[in-house]
């Protein structure tokens, strides 16, 4: 169970510093909102004239820069008597999904998670389905938890939900560069169709959560055990024959041995060739 929820942890942490929001069933879902500061007239100088186009438009954008934020579901807001529900975003009153409030919004994805902690994908999507059940049963029953998922803390104290962000992702979600990792389409379609899924996962935080075997490695010695596996048939199948032949012909009972089989039906085939001779 804990190598699971620290799968879901790195999952959510990387598809979130990607500029991905995402949603947990029953649970809630990490997004991002539009925070906006007041323009800094006075702090401007005459050194901005030595910026290129690109960092006075990026020191402009810095303005409005995003911030982490988490909608509760409805599920567990419905059981959460202190929430005040204030909404962290607020979209258009025609969007009523999760998936059109928040900002490229996926799914919780149990395969990766899965891969990542070398277990079945059934497995964990029920472990992640009895951990947030747990979740709302104890809000039920009014225990106080507290979730560390690592760039967070969700808090439910006395019927009162509160999230506590780290302050270095935060920093780096307010960063101006973050705007790229936001776009949609920065990179050219080939090298989607020229990557590799397993060099990609690989690479990325699930993919050295846990030590993995060299797969060309394991490869080889699955294909050694196999041809083993096939020697075996092939020699008991013999066996069998041979065995099966001599009893056939009434020189011995088929339990005798492989050696002795042999050296009996040898000598018949002798008597025989000698009797058609003569």
């Amino acid at each position: 169970m804990l190598i699971i929820w620290k799968s879901l942890i790195s999952y959510i942490r990387e598809n979130l510093a990607a500029g991905h929001s995402i949603n947990l069933k029953k649970f809630g879902a990490f997004t991002f909102d539009i925070a906006t500061d007041p323009p800094k007239i006075a702090t401007k100088s005459a050194q901005q004239a030595n910026l290129d186009l690109n960092e006075q438009r990026l020191e402009r954008k810095n303005v409005h820069h995003c911030r982490p934020c988490f909608v509760v579901d409805h599920s567990l807001q419905m059981h959460l008597t202190r929430f005040l529900g204030k909404e962290e975003i607020t979209p258009p009153k025609s969007q009523h999904s999760i998936f059109q409030k928040g900002f490229r919004m996926i799914y919780c994805n149990p395969v990766p998670i899965a891969q990542g902690c070398l277990m079945g994908k059934d497995v964990v999507q029920d472990a992640l389905d009895a951990i947030f059940l747990a979740v709302i049963d104890l809000v039920k029953f009014g225990k106080n938890i507290d979730l560390a998922f690592g760039f967070c803390n969700v808090r439910i104290i006395e019927g009162n939900l509160k999230v506590i962000w780290d302050p270095n992702f935060v920093q780096i979600i307010k960063n101006r560069q973050f705007e790229n990792s936001m776009k949609r389409s920065t990179t050219p379609v080939s090298t989607a169709w020229k990557s590799s899924y397993t060099k990609t996962f690989a690479t990325s935080a699930l993919g050295g959560l846990i030590k993995k075997p060299n797969q060309e490695v394991v490869q080889t010695l699955n294909q050694k055990t196999m041809a083993l596996k096939l020697m075996s048939l092939d020699l008991s199948s013999s066996a069998k024959f041979v065995s099966g032949g001599i009893g056939m012909r009434g020189v011995g009972p088929s339990g005798v041995g492989a050696r002795e089989a042999v050296d009996r039906a040898r000598s018949i085939d002798a008597r025989s060739q000698g009797s058609r001779r003569h």
